[in-house]
């Protein structure tokens, strides 16, 4: 029973020494303590710890990335320059923007990262921002990085249909920013949806290629618009012309005067005079005579002046308003704001 209780208290012994060492943050809080006391024969086995496949405790990319450099620091002040590049480079594969501040690192160290550098060929861009951006006073800005000098394209696009956009073409040779004016290829304002911004670099020392890309969602922000005055119905308009019904209709009414004029005469014979008689007689052909007229009249012309002149005026007022009310919706549109903000990996837009 003694060599089994010997074997379980040494296999108890690493996990509670892990236990003691808690976690990948706490470990290179006390790693980073040693190196800033120069003490790096005991940074150096914490932070390889860290990196180690055995770590049981989860690493996130900026820690491994943290830990690499600080193991390339670390080697470098202990005269290790080979290891300590070794150690750099694998820090800047996992993220091309490493760099080492001269306030806090010496020129070793700085040289040897620099040879890391020129080692190591690697183009990236920095996950997008949510930004709320006016085109028309502010511009969406991207970051990108080449590892050493490099001839770089950055292009953006909507993702799965659209031409691409050029936005800079040229040598960079570490980061630089690089503007977006909200523009497609076409001149036209993007519209909302998913974007991709894609960047292609080849080494000017090495002629090596690298490529990365970035996706990211874009919104508009524009005031309500307003909506134009319909066409007129029909029924809201006055009639413009007589129609051919109430012509007859005069026609119908004339004939109906003339009628009831030679009726009157007719059962009123005795009583009148051949002079009354006449008159009813007159009176009969003209009522006849005056609807004739009136329908030819309103067939052939029929117009409405007035009802014209009111139909005129409507029809100009409406079309007042609805200028107006496009010229307010054009300027909103011209104030569209653009909400970008970072999406992972590909998409169809929301």
């Amino acid at each position: 029973m003694r060599p089994l209780a010997l074997a379980a208290i040494v296999a108890a012994a690493p996990i509670s020494s892990l236990s003691a060492q808690g976690s990948t943050a706490e470990l290179l809080g006390q790693a980073h303590q040693f190196y800033e006391r120069l003490e790096v024969e005991r940074a150096l086995p914490l932070l390889r710890q860290i990196v180690s496949p055995n770590w049981p405790f989860e690493v996130t990319r900026e820690q491994r990335v943290e830990a690499y450099k600080y193991l390339g620091a670390c080697l470098t002040l202990a005269g290790k320059r080979d290891s300590a590049v070794l150690y750099f480079r694998a820090a800047i594969e996992r993220d091309p923007f490493t760099e080492l501040d001269p306030n806090l690192f010496t020129p070793a160290q700085l040289a040897t990262f620099g040879e890391a550098q020129r080692r190591t060929f690697a183009v990236a861009v920095r996950p997008v921002e949510p930004a709320r951006v006016d085109p028309r006073t502010a511009r969406v800005t991207f970051t990108i990085v080449a590892t050493h000098a490099a001839v770089v394209q950055a292009r953006l696009a909507p993702v799965g249909a659209g031409a691409t956009a050029p936005l800079f073409q040229g040598t960079i040779d570490g980061a630089r920013e690089i503007a977006w004016d909200g523009l497609l290829a076409d001149r036209r304002l993007a519209p909302t949806g998913r974007y991709e911004l894609a960047v292609v670099g080849r080494s000017r020392l090495t002629g090596t290629s690298d490529s990365a890309r970035v996706y990211f969602d874009v919104r508009h922000e524009v005031e309500a618009l307003e909506d134009t005055l319909p066409d007129f119905d029909r029924r809201r308009l006055l009639p413009e012309r007589i129609s051919a019904e109430a012509a007859r209709r005069d026609v119908a009414k004339g004939l109906g005067v003339a009628a009831a004029a030679l009726l009157i005469a007719g059962a009123a014979n005795g009583d009148l005079g051949g002079g009354e008689r006449g008159r009813a007689d007159v009176v009969a052909a003209t009522a006849a005579v005056t609807g004739v007229v009136a329908f030819l009249v309103h067939r052939g012309h029929g117009a409405i002046p007035e009802n014209v002149a009111a139909n005129a005026r409507h029809r100009a007022e409406r079309d007042s308003t609805n200028a107006s009310v496009r010229g307010r919706n054009a300027s909103r549109v011209a104030a569209t704001v653009l909400l970008v903000s970072p999406a992972a990996g590909e998409g169809t837009g929301p």
